[in-house]
């Protein structure tokens, strides 16, 4: 999730200043400048009871990454861990990474996770393998 927040920063560094979208714009204001958007696409969610914001991120029309927090800033306990974890197993067995405190890979390597604190919130972020 990290290298895809670096590299769009990146590209627009790299555009003229004519054609560079200014925190405040609307989504319409930066399509005018940019077109349609081409690859990865954010939503925040909040769950409908109003505990946990997501973030995911889409390519393609497919969730690529997912931030999960608790919107009190409290730590995610080891059930909600579970849960999230779970979630996106798509059938296979999370592994703690050796060495590492709060991450895992799934069994067939195709996603990793991590839980850290982002912004001042607690959370798990998983991210597909492509």
């Amino acid at each position: 999730m990290k290298h895809v927040l670096l590299l769009a920063t990146a590209i627009i560094i790299a555009l003229s200043s004519e054609a560079v979208a200014r925190l405040g714009n609307t989504e319409d204001q930066v399509n005018a400048l940019f077109g349609k958007p081409t690859g990865i696409t954010t939503n925040m969610y909040k769950n409908p009871t109003g505990e946990y914001i997501a973030v995911v991120q889409f390519l393609k029309g497919r969730s690529v990454a997912e931030a999960y927090s608790r919107v009190d800033r409290h730590k995610l306990s080891e059930k909600e861990l579970s849960i999230f974890l779970e979630g996106n197993s798509a059938g296979n067995k999370w592994e703690k990474k050796p060495g590492k405190k709060a991450a895992w890979i799934r069994s067939d390597h195709r996603a990793h996770a991590s839980y850290e604190t982002v912004s001042g919130y607690p959370t798990l972020m998983v991210q597909a393998h492509y």
